[in-house]
């Protein structure tokens, strides 16, 4: 994977069916892909990028340092209030200015949520585009275009030069954007490491990097796009309550099932969209409570109610009440 870890912040901050789909697509397209996976990894960088999601416009400084092996990713909000997270090792930690602080994902250089392969083999369509100016660079476009409708499409800017990301989008079915990223500065080479850049009043918080859990005994939805993969099942705790986490993705989208026990009545569904993300919920009436089910991710807000309405209520009953 390109990695749950680093790729992990990386989109934390900022994360195909037809068989034609693939015949289609160009081979020095899906190469770019690969070179701009590996660099995004191997190689040290920093710079300064802009990034926008719907009406918010936020300034960013991005770093990736490799030191004997060993990944350092940081990110910094420039503009508004501050926070920064950084990952280094097993430890993802984040500095902000209070416990309450919004959490707000931002999509960034190396967003490849797996190997490039699993990509291949989603139905996108792969094609190389024209060579433009970012950052004073020279870049290939790569066009990467949803043919199923049940994820959004994408373009990449990739440095001819180091491989590395320079500038993305996220499009919708209709060609819109919905989220866009660009560097307006790139520097090669590794960086001194510190968290919360001088900033006293930040509180810095240390989270452990969990492993996923073991493979599920049972399929949680009777239907998924073609190209999705569990990747992760994950027991974990909000408040006194227990909450299972399902993360799929197709290797550039992802989304993530957060399931609930709760003796409350059953609350009407919910929906929510920002830029390219939908936040999807959804009761379903037990004995004495309901299964609470929240969707979030980058997928077509219709993929995500049809993936709920196949969810197969009855197991992930069982599996919430053996994790209690």
């Amino acid at each position: 994977m390109l990695s749950r870890s680093v790729g992990g912040l990386l989109c934390a901050l900022l994360v195909l069916s037809s068989p034609h789909a693939h015949a289609i697509s160009s081979e020095p397209a899906k190469e770019k892909l690969r070179s701009m996976a590996q660099a995004v990894r191997a190689m040290s960088y920093s710079g300064k990028l802009v990034y926008q999601r719907a009406d918010v416009l936020v300034n960013l400084a991005f770093q990736h340092d490799v030191v004997n092996g060993k990944e350092t990713a940081r990110l910094r909000r420039l503009s508004g209030k501050p926070l920064e997270r950084a990952q280094s090792g097993s430890s993802l930690i984040e500095a902000t200015p209070g416990p309450n602080v919004l959490r707000q994902g931002y999509p960034l250089p190396g967003m490849i949520n797996s190997e490039p392969r699993q990509i291949f083999e989603a139905p996108y369509q792969i094609t190389l585009g024209g060579v433009e100016r970012i950052a004073d660079r020279s870049a290939q476009l790569v066009l990467v275009e949803s043919m199923d409708g049940h994820r959004h499409s994408y373009k990449f800017w990739v440095d001819e030069e180091t491989s590395l990301l320079l500038r993305s989008q996220t499009l919708n079915a209709a060609g819109q954007t919905l989220e866009q990223f660009e560097f307006s500065e790139l520097t090669i080479g590794p960086q001194s490491f510190e968290i919360a850049g001088g900033q006293e009043s930040l509180q810095v918080k240390v989270y452990p990097i969990t492993e996923p859990d073991a493979v599920l005994q049972f399929s949680p939805a009777s239907w998924l796009p073609s190209g999705y993969q569990l990747i992760s099942a994950l027991p974990s705790r909000a408040g006194s309550q227990r909450v299972y986490t399902l993360v799929y993705t197709d290797g550039l989208g992802s989304f993530s099932i957060f399931l609930e026990l709760t003796r409350a009545r059953p609350d009407p569904d919910m929906q929510a969209i920002l830029g390219p993300t939908v936040a999807l919920g959804k009761d379903y009436a037990l004995s004495g409570g309901a299964l609470r089910v929240t969707l979030v991710g980058e997928i077509p807000p219709e993929t995500g109610k049809t993936i709920i309405d196949a969810l197969d209520v009855d197991g992930l009953k069982g599996l919430l009440s053996r994790s209690q």
